[in-house]
């Protein structure tokens, strides 16, 4: 009995040890859940948190690409600004250069577009490109110079067609030293010769008083007209007309010849003996040793170009003296 007692004491002890220990652990089970929880809200606050922060480093990614893509294309837009500012600048000074050669280097004179007599300056004559200054032209039937010649320096003859002459307009530097354009008719064989001498006697600034054709004198007929000329000083080439002095046609009416400062250089006739002249303004040149200027002798250039290319001097005859004349037959 005593013993069944202690039994029962002994399992009424267990049972509340027992109920105890539920107890504890249902409270310490509990505790656990509560953590359990708080640390998967915890958790799930972390990774709500850490996704927002994913998303956020998405977007300044992209924003920072944006950016980039911006800084690239404002980049480049500044470079082209630069660049065209640049070329701006370029094309204004290239725009003011231009303007100052325009103002410090006159336009490059067409002797083809002035009339002979025409004088110009040093910086209108292209240096660089001189023989385009020395221009030989065909005369046509009906054009400009055809208009002035006909009928006077050129009539309708068996002699010598149109097609066998050529207008040349060329440079010279005239007494007063000015460059000044001057006009020729020769026969088209001598044409070229003719061109390079003048070209050449102009780079060693020869003077020559002046050089028109021989119309602008023209009086009636071709040996008065050559007297006018000749009394004027002007240099000229072709007029179908007698030789001085004779019956037959000078070798200016076939273009062929070419009197050169005629007041310096006479016609002068020594068939008296004694020197004769035709002009009024030739005595103080019938002596050719005098040293005078634009006076024709073996020692100056123009002789030697002439000479060179093949013409004869009429200053190398006996009888007359043509010291003008250069002559290629």
């Amino acid at each position: 009995m005593r013993t069944n007692k202690l039994t029962s004491i002994l399992i009424s002890v267990i049972l509340v040890l027992l109920a105890a220990l539920v107890a504890v652990s249902l409270i310490l089970f509990g505790q656990a859940s509560k953590k359990a929880k708080l640390a998967t809200e915890k958790n799930q606050t972390l990774q709500t948190e850490l996704s927002a922060l994913r998303t956020r480093v998405t977007e300044l990614e992209t924003e920072n690409e944006t950016l980039k893509s911006d800084l690239s294309t404002a980049e480049s837009a500044l470079t082209e600004a630069e660049d065209t500012i640049v070329e701006q600048e370029l094309e204004k000074e290239q725009a003011e250069q231009a303007v100052q050669d325009s103002v410090e280097a006159p336009t490059s004179i067409d002797v083809t577009a002035v009339e002979a007599g025409t004088v110009c300056t040093l910086e209108q004559v292209n240096f660089d490109n001189l023989s385009s200054h020395f221009v030989s032209s065909e005369i046509q039937v009906g054009d400009a110079v055809y208009n002035r010649i006909y009928g006077k320096s050129y009539v309708d003859n068996p002699d010598i067609p149109l097609s066998d002459l050529r207008y040349l307009k060329l440079l010279h530097y005239n007494f007063n030293h000015e460059v000044q354009v001057g006009e020729l008719i020769v026969n088209v064989k001598i044409a070229e010769d003719v061109c390079t001498i003048f070209q050449t006697l102009f780079e060693h600034e020869y003077e020559i008083e002046k050089m028109y054709l021989i119309d602008e004198y023209w009086t009636g007929e071709g040996n008065s007209s050559d007297t006018a000329s000749v009394d004027a000083n002007n240099t000229s080439g072709f007029c179908y007309r007698t030789v001085t002095g004779g019956g037959g046609l000078s070798n200016h009416a076939y273009g062929k010849a070419i009197d050169i400062n005629p007041q310096q250089n006479p016609y002068v006739s020594y068939s008296t003996g004694s020197p004769v002249w035709y002009h009024a303004n030739a005595p103080d040149y019938i002596a050719r040793d005098t040293g005078y200027a634009h006076v024709i002798t073996h020692d100056d250039l123009c002789f030697q170009l002439f000479t060179q290319f093949g013409f004869e001097w009429g200053g190398d005859w006996s009888n007359p003296k043509d010291y003008q004349h250069f002559e290629k037959k």
